[in-house]
């Protein structure tokens, strides 16, 4: 194969599964949860003390015996504010009792029997009573990282992984835990964050809650995508592994598909995996560092891979999900003890992006052009968060030379400006990236994209815009000559652009017009680019 400077390497495959957002319908949804959206009293108020007197509060710090060591006050995480940390036991207090508060609206953990005779705790549900407990528990900490994350995580975890707990539950639990990962209780020194933040990531990505009202359960769905958000981006993110992260990625794309759901919700899921995207391949800098990028991944463990189904239960919409058997123990979860995320997950959200891009056949032209639109869109955040760092990934290099080119190509020939659009920007960002890797792919796009007739003068603009865009580039035109027009093996590619623009710059008519004025734009540039 041509190359323009670096050789082109071979892929390994890796395959993959994920779990999505399931909604279940119930037939029995009880009446009081319609909606509805409770706070309650902290209980334990709020200290109302100096900053002097916290910090000596902190110093004269007795732990309980549950206390895992004096070392972990150092550990903890810079970004917390001394409010926080004198004030998170209380937090988290104020949350049980804001979580309890909504199960009482709900007949199923609400019964008056309790004011007239005591009701033993063997009768009263298990999320209630685990929540009851961990207040009790939390009664002899004045310092949250004192104490087991898991343990305080847990009653949360399990109303949220419930499926017999209505949206408004689920949603005040979900609210509960993004808090808690906003507020930094959460991060790399805390005792178990690994498992803590995998866990929360694999729970919610499963999240499971019975049908109340439609515009309720979105307000659910998107407090998922939020805490799923706050995941990755939170102090631990770095800690969650490839498989969480890739069905992260897997529910925010199932949510933003779901027919039935609001334009306003689908548009919001599109936005939060946009972001996720970007502070997925913003790790490349930290992988650069510790020399990851140019490992092979064929070593590391298959990653589960499989889209949500859409199925109709009831009449209504779930989503099918592998691997999420409901389970809450603590073992047993490979994802909750694998390394960090890396090259693997990666990889694999590279793959899923360029399969979006795909022009096939389709039943449904509308569905088809909005996966390609957000696929492309993708794409660019992609090449532009990774740049020039792309080209140390073997792997990476190989899904875009050959499926991201394919389907590159057929894109140009769309009728939808917006997709052509797309198109070409990503082509930008791919010479950007990965220019040394793509000789013979540029000289296609050149040649087929750039420098071809079209019947539409919009099509033309475009394609001339972005002709414009690659002659400002510093030492481009120097380099085109050099690889191609001085090469016996390929086409006089700068000989082609020069008489390509020298041919569209004189008018038809009597005036010039846009497209001459773009053709001119395009030879002064390539002249100062040659003084």
């Amino acid at each position: 194969m041509l190359r323009w400077i670096g050789a082109c390497r071979t892929k390994p495959s890796v395959n993959m599964s994920d779990g999505a957002v399931q909604l279940l319908d119930s037939s029995t949804v009880e009446d009081g949860d319609a909606g509805a959206s409770a706070t309650a009293e902290n209980a334990e108020g709020r200290a109302d003390e100096s900053p002097a007197k916290g910090a000596d509060r902190d110093k004269k710090l007795v732990k309980s015996p549950a206390a895992s060591g004096t070392s972990r006050r150092e550990q903890k995480n810079p970004a917390m504010t001394s409010w926080s940390i004198e004030n998170s036991v209380r937090i988290v207090k104020g949350e049980i009792h804001n979580v309890l508060s909504l199960m009482r609206l709900n007949r199923r953990y609400n019964t008056g029997a309790r004011f007239h005779r005591e009701i033993p705790s063997s009768a009263e549900s298990p999320l209630v009573r685990e929540l009851k407990t961990l207040h009790e528990d939390l009664g002899p900490y004045t310092d949250l990282q004192d104490m087991d994350t898991m343990a305080w995580l847990r009653p949360f975890l399990e109303v949220v992984e419930s499926a017999e707990t209505s949206g408004p539950i689920t949603g005040g639990a979900l609210s509960s835990l993004s808090k808690f990962l906003n507020y930094g209780f959460i991060h790399v020194g805390s005792p178990r964050a690994a498992q803590s933040v995998n866990r929360i990531c694999r729970i919610v990505t499963r999240c499971r809650f019975e049908r109340t009202d439609h515009s309720g359960d979105e307000v659910v769905l998107v407090r998922i995508l939020q805490v799923l958000l706050d995941c990755l981006r939170g102090p631990a993110g770095t800690l969650l592994s490839d498989q969480n992260v890739w069905d992260m990625v897997q529910s925010c794309y199932d949510i933003g598909r779901q027919p039935r759901l609001s334009e306003l919700l689908k548009r919001t899921a599109e936005h939060m995996l946009m972001q996720v995207t970007l502070t997925l391949f913003a790790r490349f800098s930290q992988l650069q560092a510790t020399e990851e990028l140019s490992l092979d991944i064929q070593g590391a463990q298959p990653l589960r891979d499989s889209l949500g189904s859409e199925h109709e239960v009831d009449g209504e919409l779930a989503l099918d999900t592998e691997g999420g058997d409901g389970t809450g123990a603590d073992d047993g979860l490979v994802a909750d003890v694998a390394p960090p995320y890396g090259m693997p997950c990666m990889y694999k959200v590279l793959e899923f992006l360029c399969k979006l891009t795909h022009a096939g056949d389709t039943s449904d032209q509308i569905a088809s052009e909005a996966s390609r639109m957000l696929g492309l869109s993708l794409l660019n955040v992609v090449l532009e968060t990774g740049g020039r760092q792309i080209s140390a990934c073997p792997a990476l290099v190989e899904v875009i030379q050959h499926d991201l080119s394919r389907n590159l190509l057929q894109n140009s020939r769309t009728s939808n400006l917006q997709i052509l659009s797309l198109t070409l920007r990503v082509v930008f960002n791919m010479f950007n990236s990965v220019r040394e890797h793509m000789k013979v792919q540029l000289e296609v796009f050149f040649n087929s994209i750039h420098l071809a007739e079209s019947s539409l003068p919009e099509t033309r603009e475009m394609a001339l815009e972005s002709l414009v865009e690659f002659c400002r580039e510093p030492q481009l035109m120097v380099d085109i000559y050099t690889n191609y027009d001085c090469d016996m093996q390929c086409t006089n590619l700068f000989e082609d652009m020069v008489k390509f623009l020298s041919k569209n710059t004189f008018p038809l008519s009597g005036s010039l017009n846009a497209l001459n004025l773009l053709s001119l734009e395009g030879l002064l540039a390539i002249v100062r680019s040659l003084v």
